[in-house]
């Protein structure tokens, strides 16, 4: 549900940023034309990708406080705990975040097309690859979201931790502020994560809108590329809609 509440309402900043990603152009792939398009796919996919995020994030985080010696679970440890905790969890997400990703960015990037493309359409184009069609970027999406949750979760727990209404709200028992808290230090924490791995992130939804498989590269081979094209200004492209969403 938490997956939900932010995906469906935030969808048309995510389109604006596919499009500004795209390597004809946000013009050319749509503009600000159709901004919900896409977002089927993100409601089939979202609760189970959601699901599968948190419960393999909670596991992990529980299983390293078990597993590890009291006397060796320092401020540091904890840091690298949420860390690890979060880079697996956002892995295992990928099995059904890809797929949606493909879709929703297929489906987002309508070029001049009058009408936009169905769900459904998107689906059958797709799958006339295969089942490995709705992995294309597979790779560089886990290479993203690695290093997201790696600056993420650590720095969320760590702003909340540090918040300067913790202690009294935490003392007081009062789930409100504590929730207010939360809500502050997980809009910091994603700002910065997602500004500081836009590149990845461009790369990776340039391969996505690869639709021909021979003409894909790799994360590093489409960054370069990239960096040739337009510089350094081009691996950011998206940065302000991303860091927004």
């Amino acid at each position: 549900l938490a997956g939900m509440a932010v995906d469906i309402p935030l969808h048309p900043l995510d389109t604006v940023k596919t499009r500004m990603q795209a390597p004809e152009g946000f013009a050319a792939a749509g503009g600000f034309r159709s901004p919900w398009n896409g977002v089927s796919a993100v409601v089939v996919v979202s609760v189970p990708g959601s699901a599968i995020f948190f419960v393999v994030y909670e596991y992990a985080r529980h299983f390293l406080e078990r597993n590890v010696p009291p006397a060796l679970q320092d401020k540091r440890y904890a840091i690298g705990r949420d860390a690890v905790a979060a880079s697996l969890a956002d892995v295992s997400a990928c099995v059904v975040r890809v797929p949606c990703e493909v879709l929703k960015q297929r489906m987002q990037a309508i070029g001049p097309m009058a009408t936009p493309p169905t769900f459904r359409a998107t689906v059958a184009r797709v799958s006339s690859e295969g089942v490995r069609g709705f992995f294309a970027g597979f790779g560089a999406t886990a290479m993203r979201e690695v290093p997201f949750a790696l600056i993420q979760m650590p720095l969320f727990e760590e702003l909340k931790h540090r918040h300067p209404w913790a202690a009294s709200a935490r003392a007081r028992g009062d789930t409100a502020h504590l929730g207010f808290i939360g809500m502050q230090s997980g809009c910091v924490a994603g700002m910065i994560a997602g500004v500081a791995t836009t590149p990845l992130d461009v790369a990776k939804t340039r391969i996505i809108l690869t639709e021909n498989r021979a003409n894909r590269r790799g994360l590093y081979q489409t960054m370069n590329a990239i960096r040739a094209e337009c510089g350094m200004a081009g691996l950011f492209k998206g940065g302000v809609p991303r860091a927004a969403h």
